[in-house]
Formats: structure tokens, sequence, C-alpha cells
């Protein structure tokens, strides 16, 4: 699967008007997700949901995404690539940094929890520069949603599981291997490495220590339905995210 060029962003043309323009800039990963969904769904995700954000406002423009992020621990399974959390935060204070210097409100768009941690980093030194700069993880936007939607979500969400499967199901049905879809769980672990799981302490873990198939949550809980839904929710989400960070930046100081 590949991501076609973006027109918007090609087109970009500094904004003249006295609202602020925004561009959005998808950040994702190339990294395992399981034996049955592409290893850039997380980027492919955060592209597909910043794009529709972007293509109902006239001033927010889409940026081509950052493919690559922060997937050390995937490493043992074939066709993850990683970069050092360094090497991407550098990367997005030099992205956002040209955005802004453009006179538009660079917003990162994110769809790889393995990123978090580097992208406060990179949003810190743009602060200490004098850029203001959004971010947001798409994922946390709706997973009260993705809560409604299936039986037993504790153990239903947390990597190629049944919220990304589904909506990859939803986008690009033939990108899935339903075949190869695992059944049942995740071996109990300590803290829980699920994405609702009730356990607060964070311990960044080689996947293979989780699970031998990669796989976090019960992917064969996915259905096109519900990542349809999960999509229209993760636009309409992402979208008021949008919208207010642009009404905060357009406000005069005070």
């Amino acid at each position: 699967m590949t991501l076609a060029p973006n027109g918007n962003a090609l087109a970009w043309r500094r904004s003249s008007t006295s609202r602020a323009r925004a561009v959005i800039v998808p950040t994702g990963s190339v990294e395992q997700h399981g034996p049955h969904l592409p290893l850039g769904t997380d980027v492919f995700l955060a592209h597909a949901v910043a794009g529709a954000v972007a293509a109902t406002r006239d001033d927010v423009l889409l940026a081509e995404p950052v493919s690559y992020g922060c997937s050390w621990h995937h490493a043992a399974f074939p066709g993850t690539v990683s970069v050092r959390p360094s090497t991407f935060a550098a990367l997005l204070v030099d992205v956002c940094a040209s955005i802004a210097a453009h006179g538009a409100l660079p917003i990162l768009c994110n769809g790889h929890y393995g990123n978090k941690g580097a992208l406060e980093v990179a949003a810190a030194e743009l602060a200490e520069q004098g850029v203001r700069v959004g971010a947001f993880t798409y994922i946390d936007q709706i997973t009260a949603v993705a809560s409604e939607l299936v039986d037993e979500p504790v153990t239903a969400f947390g990597h190629a599981c049944a919220l990304e499967t589904s909506l990859v199901l939803h986008l690009w049905p033939d990108a899935v291997s339903e075949g190869d879809i695992p059944v049942g769980g995740t071996p109990s672990r300590w803290p829980d490495p699920h994405l609702l799981g009730p356990d607060r302490v964070a311990v960044i873990r080689p996947f293979e220590e989780l699970n031998p198939t990669g796989v976090i949550g019960r992917p064969s809980a996915a259905t096109a339905e519900i990542g349809s839904r999960l999509f229209a929710a993760a636009v309409e989400r992402c979208g008021a995210v949008v919208d207010r960070l642009l009404g905060a930046h357009a406000a005069p100081a005070t």
C-alpha cells in the first residue's frame, strides 16, 4: 500500500486571511502489526484521519506524512524500521519550524503510541524556540467510542487490535489478511499492556515478551462496521481539536 502525492500540501500558499492557517502533519511508524495488517498501518491511519479533517476546512492543509517512528520495541519482528527518539524529535522540530516560518500553525496528528514521548520533547523544544505547535494522537480521541462498540473492551485494544483492524477493514479491506487474524487474546502480564488496561504503570517492553504474534488485544472482534463508526468519530473529534487549536492560535494575546 502506498500513499498518493498530496495535492493539498503541494498547492499550499501563505494565507492572507485574518484567521490562522494550519498544516496537519501525520506521524506514524513502519512496524509489525501482527500477521494480518500492513507494516504501515499507523501512518496510513493517521494520514487518513488527518486528510479527512483537512478536506472539509479551507484553512487547514495536509502535509506529507512522517512515516518512520520510534519502534525499537517491535524490532524482533521482520519488516520493522525504527528511528531513535532523538532523531524523530529532531525531524519534527525542523518540519514544524519550517511550517511556522511560513505563517501556519503546525499540528501533529500521531498514529503510533511509541512516538508520544518524542512528540512531547519536540513540542517542548519548539516552544522554547517560540514556535507554537499542536499535537495529539488520534486514538486517544476515540477510546470512549471504541469501548462502546465491542464486548469486553478492556482486553480488546492495544496493537494490531480490534480498533486498528476494524479501521483498516473499513478503509482498505483488501489490505487485511483475514485468514491470518489471530484468535484469542493477549497473555496476562503486569503491567497490563492493553490500551484500556487497569494499570497506570509505564514499562516499555519488547513486544515479543508480550505476545509471540506481536498483537495486543483481540483483532478477531474487528468488523468493517465498527471501523466505519470509529473513523467517523475520529474525523469528528480530531476535527474539533484542530478547530480549537486554530481558534486559540488566532486569538489575540491578553
